[in-house]
């Protein structure tokens, strides 16, 4: 009898853990929860919710970011914060937070600036993220549709990129993407001491309105240029007086800059400065394989200089075009319900060579001793070196012939030695990155330095700079290019010195 006892117990204690291993669950079936037990796990939820709803932070400042949805551009909006709080909170000045903030950067040009972190909330558990940035700014995140961090591409929506000299954060946009009625709520965080502030920012996608305005005036243009191998834009004047009077307005600040495509439509998109980009066919369109020429405006903000008042600046695309290419493209003020046409017909002329060429046959054997010195930044600035001479006495050819040269690929640049097989730029075409010893490699972690050959209508020079955080001050690198043109080919014993941090 106490045996058949003791299985007894064993066997309830075992069905007594097999309940307990259940959620609202019972040996026999579902376990029917109490109102009591009902209200705890309501209150346990409502915790957890209250938890991840709440934003950690001694100062919490909200902001709107009205954002016109763009199917190219990244523009957005300037968010203003309240510095003035923020520094009250921290116990420093405005200054020392601007310069704090900066600080955050690789380059860190404050040496008294206070510690401040960057950081940011995620926007789905409200957890935080202690990465300062991963934008091209010290503090500053793309955001996916929820308001958590993400990377640029398929599932950015926005971007904040702040400023700390004008206390502002660009909250731009991933082209294509932004929908309207889809808002997009993200939090940027700084942390000073163990003080923290949270920058709350609502981007809200509007969607840019249709035009139904009159074109009151049409204002006729023509520009000349020989063709390019650059963006460098030329001036061309208007009638910046007449453009005010049949706007009714007073600046052309509180005018909308608009474009009409050649059939009709018109384009609201700005590509360029306060302007477009147009296509072949003149219907404005953005930078890319089928670019034409540019049309830009540089007379507003609040740094503008009096000679852009008055002009637009016409550019094309870099050796895209040939004498003989004309355009006329429809480039317009609009204010009051009124528009103001420029019709800009932008001619292409073949450029005439003003040089002859030295005479006698190409040289195989010429040497060039060149160094290059520049201090070291945390930048990809550049110092120049003046071959025009050398290059063009070593080919016989003149300085345009040598610069189309390279635009078409017939310059060679070698690192080392000649190969049989084509050059593989790294660089800038034609150029390479090089590493400590002076072996090309790719753009990263082993690259050092970069030195290029640069050229123009009038001009041909080297240019050499230093990797932004893989170089280090006061360094050294030496290595050999064989320049090769038109059967004549120049060697050129080339060092290139990154000096003590600039100034």
């Amino acid at each position: 009898m106490k045996k058949i006892y003791f299985y007894f117990v064993c066997f309830a204690l075992l069905l007594s853990g097999l309940a307990g291993c259940g959620d609202n669950t019972d040996v026999w079936g579902e376990h029917i929860l109490t109102a009591e037990e009902i209200a705890e796990l309501a209150r346990q939820d409502s915790i957890k919710e209250a938890q991840k709803n709440s934003i950690n932070a001694n100062l919490i400042l909200e902001y709107n970011a009205e954002i016109t949805i763009l199917a190219n551009g990244y523009d957005g909006k300037f968010v203003y914060i309240d510095t003035v709080k923020i520094a009250e909170l921290f116990g420093i000045t405005t200054t020392q937070l601007a310069q704090g903030i900066a600080n955050m950067g690789s380059d860190k040009p404050y040496e008294n600036a206070p510690e401040i972190t960057g950081f940011c909330i995620e926007g789905t558990t409200h957890a935080d993220n202690m990465t300062s940035s991963n934008t091209n700014s010290y503090w500053g995140h793309w955001w996916d549709q929820d308001g958590n961090t993400t990377t640029w591409g398929d599932n950015a929506r926005v971007y904040a990129e702040y400023n700390a000299e004008e206390g502002y954060f660009n909250v731009g946009q991933m082209p294509g993407k932004l929908e309207a009625g889809k808002n997009i709520k993200f939090i940027e965080c700084l942390k000073y001491q163990d003080l923290r502030v949270a920058i709350v920012i609502t981007a809200i996608p509007k969607e840019k309105g249709q035009i139904a305005a009159t074109v009151v005036s049409t204002l006729d243009l023509s520009i000349d240029m020989n063709p390019k191998s650059s963006y460098d834009s030329e001036p061309l004047s208007f009638d910046r007086t007449k453009v005010l009077s049949d706007l009714g307005i007073t600046s052309l600040e509180e005018a909308e800059i608009i474009s009409v495509n050649p059939d009709g439509s018109y384009a609201q998109e700005t590509s360029a400065v306060n302007g477009y980009w147009y296509d072949l066919d003149g219907f404005a369109g953005s930078h890319g394989d089928n670019a034409s020429v540019f049309v830009e405006y540089h007379g507003l903000g609040d740094d503008v200089e009096e000679g852009d008042l008055d002009v637009l600046y016409v550019g094309q695309m870099p050796n895209a075009l040939e004498g003989g290419f004309s355009t006329t493209v429809k480039y317009g003020f609009l204010a009051n319900n009124k528009i103001v046409m420029l019709n800009v017909t932008v001619n292409i002329v073949a450029y005439e060579d003003p040089e002859t060429p030295p005479t006698g046959e190409p040289t195989t054997d010429a040497v060039l001793d060149v160094t290059i010195e520049k201090p070291w930044d945390g930048t990809f600035s550049n110092v120049q070196f003046d071959v025009k001479d050398v290059l063009r006495n070593v080919f016989k050819m003149t300085t345009y012939q040598i610069h189309k040269a390279k635009i078409s690929g017939d310059l060679k640049i070698y690192c080392g030695e000649v190969s049989e097989e084509e050059p593989t730029y790294t660089s800038d075409t034609p150029g390479y990155w090089l590493n400590a010893a002076g072996e090309v490699c790719s753009y990263g972690t082993e690259s050092v330095v970069f030195c290029c050959l640069g050229s123009s209508e009038t001009a041909l020079w080297l240019y050499a700079g230093n990797h932004p955080t893989s170089c280090v001050p006061n360094t050294t690198v030496t290595t050999k290019y064989i320049i090769s043109c038109n059967g004549g080919a120049l060697t050129v014993n080339l060092t290139i010195k990154v000096g003590a941090k600039a100034e």
